[in-house]
């Protein structure tokens, strides 16, 4: 991505950016990026992470948190911040308030995930929940700001929170000076735009920048195409740190003006993306920090030939969430095979249906032996179990050694037909 070809200048400067890079020196963790395993479909694209999840508070917001508020150390008022956000931007918020010695309030949605309300209020931070989305945790913070005289700190729409983020991008620049592509999930679009604005430090030769959405959040490809911020509904989307209505002002002039592409995923694509990294990277993502990767699987068709970045944003996620993610990961692979079958009613029936998944080497999950259903044969009960396989071949083998035997299993399908 080039230097842009209007002349007015834009709202966030590359020059702004590297400042931002310049005071963040030594102060926030400078991430690792480090090659990928192999992904299908993308043999011909070097595949990188940039593991912002390693960052001190689990995620990139700590950045522009922290430009943002080294603006306010000479401020004389001094009354603090307050901040609206899912958990990321709180975090990130918090922890630079601490640093700068200045109290911070935070408005967090009343469903935010309980791991990051508790971390935020490790970091010191008042934490106020209210709401149902970020739209509302935030016309709380302002009125908190106005009431109590503090500062807003915006955690997209602001140029100081924006250079804070493309840092990010200035890293990736640094460790590998040909990337081709760089991809990230957008909330409001700070990251993503950020990004953006890094990627003109690459002079004379095309970055491609890609922003993901969640398909329940999806509001930045209907605003590029349209020319004009467009608003979504209420946001429906594990990723939480991805669920606004819609993106900020200044970063859809950025993207708008330096030709950031855009495309959205549903929520079961980055479910397997978090698995695929947890098992083939040894990574844990949250929803939003796997967005991106979700979107480098659905649409390689969009990449520019060479390197790709895909910015993991963020690891803080909810342990509760991880167990339905590995759910869907493990179906997704084909890892699980659920059968039913009737049984005739006598000892010993139940061990034999069992012994064949034993001997095709298929391990139980979990059986439901049902004895009283209605118009069920009296001479008869159903079983329905649950078995790990290898993969999908393996379940076909499990399937047919059954048949095999003259039992008449079903196999009950474990995503919706």
């Amino acid at each position: 991505m080039g230097p842009s070809a209007p002349s007015d200048p834009l709202p966030v400067s590359l020059e702004r950016v590297r400042a931002a890079a310049a005071a963040l020196r030594g102060r926030v963790a400078r991430t690792p990026l480090v090659p990928a395993p192999k992904l299908a479909g993308l043999e011909d694209h070097p595949v990188y992470l940039k593991l912002e999840n390693l960052q001190y508070t689990g995620s990139f917001k700590i950045r522009g948190a922290t430009v943002r508020i080294d603006a306010l150390r000479n401020d004389p008022t001094r009354r603090g911040v307050v901040a609206a956000s899912a958990g990321n931007h709180a975090q990130g918020v918090a922890w630079a308030a601490r640093a700068a010695g200045l109290p911070a309030t935070i408005v967090m949605p009343a469903a935010a995930p309980p791991v990051k309300v508790s971390a935020t209020a490790a970091l010191g931070a008042t934490v106020v929940l209210h709401g149902t989305d970020y739209a509302e945790a935030e016309s709380r913070a302002q009125e908190i700001a106005r009431t109590e005289g503090r500062v807003f700190i915006h955690p997209f729409d602001d140029p100081d929170v924006i250079a804070g983020q493309g840092t990010v991008g200035l890293e990736i620049l640094e460790d590998l000076p040909d990337v081709a592509n760089v991809v990230a999930g957008v909330g409001g679009g700070g990251l993503v735009s950020g990004l953006a604005v890094a990627m003109q430090a690459a002079l004379h030769r095309p970055v491609r920048v890609i922003g993901v959405q969640p398909s329940g959040a999806s509001t930045l490809a209907a605003s590029l195409e349209r020319g004009s911020i467009v608003a979504g509904p209420r946001p429906r989307t594990f990723a939480d740190g991805l669920a606004t209505r819609h993106v900020g002002a200044l970063p859809f002039a950025i993207a708008q003006r330096l030709g950031v592409r855009a495309i959205d995923v549903d929520d079961r694509s980055i479910a397997r993306a978090i698995f695929w990294l947890l098992e083939r990277a040894k990574i844990l993502a949250e929803g939003a920090g796997a967005a991106a990767l979700a979107g480098v699987m659905a649409r390689p068709d969009l990449l520019l030939p060479g390197p790709v970045v895909v910015v993991v944003s963020g690891g803080n996620l909810d342990p509760f969430v991880l167990d339905r993610v590995l759910w869907v990961g493990l179906v997704g692979e084909g890892r699980l095979l659920r059968l039913s079958a009737p049984l005739a009613d006598v000892p010993g029936r139940l061990v034999d249906f069992l012994s064949i998944a034993a001997e095709a080497r298929a391990n139980v999950r979990q059986i439901l032996h049902e004895r009283e259903s209605p118009g069920r044969d009296p001479s008869s009960v159903g079983v329905e179990v649950e078995l790990e396989v290898r993969d999908a071949a393996h379940a076909d083998e499990v399937t047919a050694a059954y048949e095999r035997r003259g039992w008449a299993v079903r196999r009950v399908p474990l995503e919706p037909e």
